[in-house]
This record gives C-alpha cells, sequence and structure tokens, in this order.
C-alpha cells in the first residue's frame, strides 16, 4: 500500500546528487558564533530500510502518520555501508571512511565532534541505548555476541577517545530507561541521542520476531518514545525538535560529499512549534543534520559539515534563521 500525494513515493533524485568529497577550503576552522536557537534537539536513529520500504508500510503506522503530519526530508541519505561509518558520521560528520563493523576500538579519532563541540559552549549531551546493561558500559554487545541487543556499532560515541578514554563522558551514555527520569526531574541534556535495541530498530537478529513484526515492534517503540518526549513540560518549554532517521538503507544512493553513499532512508522531523506539514525535497545526508544540530545550537562545525557549499543544512525542516 502506498500513500498518494508527495509523501507516498520518495522521490529518487534523476541524477543522484554528486557533491565535492573534500571539506570546503574556508570551512575548515569550524567558526560559527551565533545565539543558540533551540533549547533540546532528540535525533532517533533507526536501522537498515531504504525509504521506499517504511513510507506506506502497514506494519509502520507511526512512522507514516508522524510524517504526514510534521516535516520529511523526502532526499535525505545515509552516507556509507555498514552501520557504523553512518553512526560515527552522525557525531562528527565524517565516516572516516569506515566500511565495517568492527569494534570501535579499531576505529579511535581524536578530532572535535558535536559532542564536544556542545560541551566547550557549555551545552550538555547524553546518549541514551536501549538494552545498555549501565551508564558507561564498554562492552561490544550485550548480553553476548550471540544476543547482541545492544551493539557498540550503533554507538558512534565509542570511536571517540576523549569519550571512550574518560570515565565522566562514559557516564553520559546511559540506558534509555533513564530517558524517561530525565524528562520526569527536569534533568534533560541539550542533546539527545537515542537507539532502540536491534529487535526494536527494525534491523532484527535471530533472537527477534519475523521481519514484518520487527518493523511492528520498532513503530511501537518509536510511538513510546516520541509520546514520552512531547507529553513533557520540557517539550512545551522553550524551541525543541526530534529528527528521526535511520543509518543506512539497501542503495548505495547518496549525496553532499558521500557519494556513493549509503541509500535513501526516511528522515522526520518533528518541532513543537510547526503549524503545518513540511515536504522538504533538499538533497541532505548525516552530514548535513549534524550541521544542522551545530547550527541550531549555534556552535562551531565539525568535519563535513563546515563544506558548506556541498552540505547543506535543513533549514527548512528546523525553521532555523
Amino acid at each position: 500500500m502506498r500513500f498518494a500525494l508527495a509523501f507516498a513515493i520518495l522521490p529518487l533524485i534523476a541524477a543522484v546528487v554528486v557533491g565535492a568529497m573534500s571539506r570546503a577550503t574556508n570551512g575548515g576552522s569550524g567558526q560559527r558564533s551565533e545565539r543558540p536557537q533551540y533549547d533540546h534537539i532528540f535525533v532517533i536513529v533507526e536501522e537498515n530500510e531504504e525509504a521506499s520500504s517504511v513510507i506506506g508500510n502497514a506494519n509502520a503506522p507511526t512512522f507514516n502518520q508522524l510524517g504526514r503530519r510534521y516535516g520529511t526530508a523526502t532526499n535525505y541519505f545515509g552516507v556509507i555501508h555498514p552501520s557504523e561509518g553512518n553512526y560515527v558520521a552522525l557525531t562528527d560528520a565524517d565516516a572516516h571512511g569506515i566500511t565495517d563493523d568492527h569494534s570501535y576500538s579499531t576505529h579511535q579519532f581524536n578530532n572535535p565532534s558535536l559532542v564536544s563541540r556542545l560541551e566547550a559552549a557549555g551545552l550538555t549531551w547524553k546518549g541514551y541505548f536501549q538494552s545498555l546493561p549501565s551508564p558507561g558500559f564498554t562492552g561490544p554487545c550485550w548480553p553476548d555476541s550471540s544476543r547482541c541487543l545492544y551493539a557498540s556499532k550503533h554507538n558512534g560515541f565509542m570511536n571517540f577517545s576523549q569519550i571512550s578514554g574518560n570515565a565522566a563522558e562514559l557516564q553520559k551514555i546511559v540506558p534509555d530507561t533513564v530517558l524517561v527520569d530525565d524528562l520526569a526531574q527536569g534533568t534533560l541534556p541539550n542533546y539527545s541521542f537515542i537507539v532502540p535495541d536491534q529487535c526494536h530498530d527494525m534491523h532484527g537478529l535471530g533472537m527477534c520476531p519475523d521481519l514484518q513484526t520487527n518493523v511492528a515492534v520498532a513503530d511501537d517503540y518509536l510511538k513510546t518514545i516520541v509520546e514520552a518526549i512531547t507529553g513533557s513540560q520540557a517539550w512545551a518549554t522553550g524551541r525543541n525538535a526530534i529528527a528521526i532517521t535511520f543509518d543506512e538503507g539497501d542503495s548505495n544512493l547518496g549525496c553532499c560529499d558521500a557519494v556513493p553513499g549509503g541509500g535513501q532512508i526516511l528522515t522526520i522531523v518533528i518541532t513543537n512549534r510547526q503549524t503545518a506539514p513540511i515536504q522538504d525535497p533538499t538533497p541532505y545526508n548525516h552530514y548535513s543534520l549534524v550541521a544542522t544540530i551545530e547550527k541550531a545550537f549555534g556552535v562551531p562545525c565539525t568535519q563535513f559539515a563546515c563544506d558548506t557549499a556541498n552540505v547543506p543544512t535543513m533549514d527548512t525542516l528546523f525553521e532555523l534563521n
């Protein structure tokens, strides 16, 4: 089943946009000094589905309802295959050429990331991971390699030595159950990165239900998380947004300094000031999302997010100045 109108079928751009594969020469300094436009931004990351397999899927009513009601980036792409590089890209706007899902200890970086930029500006962050057994857990899987519900390949924070090697920073990586407490107690960080486990993110494992049930389970999880956020006092106060995306799809389509990329994926943006649905056909990818978050919080750009000529910020969907 497919919806009519623009949301029903995400158009593939006629010629996949070929962005420059290098950072802009005038963007390397990462200079940006602006007043923050947002109080809280939440990013929720799902797994391994091309946009066309989610749009119109009867097992994903929440994804489809949110897409019709709020904002959708109809030409949004992952940046690489497989998963790990995309989660790293969502942390510092560079996949660093990671083409495997090996332990984060084999892919360590010490350059500034999105969250280090936030901290330098006095802003706060936290990663909420379903099935993470305890704050700061450093193992590659939980409960074990044969039943890897929590997987560190879906936690890009661990690839940065200033986080994985710092006990205080590791305490900002917590089980997703902490989100409910933070919402209720007014201890919510400015930036929240939320990742379902592999039975609730459409990825699936041998221990999980069948594929279509996985989609429905992921949809239910998303509904619970979004309703918890939008029903909180924090959401009602100030200016806030939720971005829902996927790490990658099935194809190699890409744009914006990542060609070939990681496939065309569904990305939805919800803001607490939005009054009408928005369909934005501008080509975007994970670098664009990082660049947008940095702009929304008024912090310097990182990596490919500094390439303003080829990596546009998602101003329309986030209603940025």
